[in-house]
């Protein structure tokens, strides 16, 4: 359900534009109404948690500030996301986010020094490869299929904010010591500010004021059933599973939304693309799996590590006392 929800939600985005080239909803008013509704979801739990202890802490204003500047790159990195939509379609936009695998490394790799394997390495340039592959492949083959420079440039400048922001809100998250709902509600107060300001100047001072646009019930499926679900299943995965498991139901969802847009979007299937597609796939499976196999032992080590025989060392010690004492 988890992957299924995660691979609707960029469907959903352009699905929710109906027949129009451009969305007619504000990209803006979406994430305002949005991220609104999350704060008041994270009082709501703070406060079934807590009690009103904790609902006073929602709007400590210390730890609002130390949330602000992390909601604020998260609200920049979901306009980068609408807007790209608008320039190119779901499956496209979906397979081009895998890319945040090599960029990961290489942030790592200049940050704090983490090195990645020879293997490792050769299995990000096979993701990187897949999608191009699948970008070209499309674009030749045309069909449904919509690609830009500018929606591609909106997607990838949206993957390198959601790598850096990511490492950002884990260092906040393990330093501050307060309860998650209470730093659930101080990230998105910032989101839902950063939104509102967006929707100000883009739509009022640059824009003829009108601040919504035209919303209908897609757009509303939108909000709830994409971008609200969406926000409380990533703490669902981040709680009960661990990062491989969250990377690898991202990497499921290149081929659902792929599908999705032959079902529901008017695309067509194409072998070429499909096979680009699912080239993506294996390759970011193979990539997190890797750095699973990277943390646990050898096998073979473990099998030739006396401590692992605990009996067979108390036989063999007390055998070798007895002869002592018959020597």
């Amino acid at each position: 359900a988890v992957t299924l929800q995660r691979a609707c939600h960029n469907s959903f985005i352009q699905w929710a534009k109906g027949d129009a080239g451009k969305a007619q909803y504000t990209v803006s008013s979406v994430i305002f109404v949005a991220q609104t509704v999350c704060v008041f979801v994270g009082w709501f739990l703070a406060y079934s948690g807590g009690g009103m202890a904790d609902l006073k802490k929602c709007t400590d204003v210390s730890i609002l500030k130390k949330f602000a500047f992390i909601g604020m790159i998260y609200a920049v990195g979901d306009i980068f996301e609408m807007e790209s939509v608008n320039y190119i379609d779901a499956a496209t936009y979906t397979v081009l986010s895998q890319s945040k695998l090599i960029v990961t490394a290489l942030m790592m790799w200049a940050i704090d020094g983490t090195h990645q394997n020879l293997m490792q390495w050769f299995i990000l340039f096979t993701t990187s490869s897949g999608m191009m592959e699948y970008v070209l492949v499309g674009k030749a083959k045309g069909g449904a299929m919509t690609f830009s420079v500018v929606g591609i440039s909106l997607a990838l400048v949206k993957v390198v904010i959601s790598c850096y922001v990511a490492v950002l809100n884990q260092k906040a998250l393990k330093k501050d010591s307060n309860p998650f709902p209470v730093q659930f509600s101080a990230l998105k107060v910032s989101w839902a500010v950063t939104s509102f300001v967006y929707m100000i100047v883009k739509d009022g001072f640059m824009g003829d004021w009108d601040l919504f646009g035209v919303w209908s019930s897609r757009t509303m499926v939108l909000v709830f059933a994409g971008f609200i679900l969406k926000t409380l299943f990533n703490q669902y995965l981040l709680k009960v599973l661990d990062a491989i498991w969250k990377n690898i139901s991202e990497a499921v969802g290149v081929i659902l939304v792929y599908f999705a847009n032959i079902a529901f979007l008017g695309g067509s299937f194409d072998a070429a693309v499909f096979n680009a597609a699912f080239t993506v796939l294996l390759a970011c499976v193979a990539y997190v799996l890797s750095k699973a196999a990277a943390d646990k032992k050898s096998d073979v080590g473990d099998e030739l590590n006396p401590a692992h025989y605990p009996e067979l060392q108390t036989s063999l010690m007390a055998a070798a006392r007895r002869r002592i004492r018959r020597c």
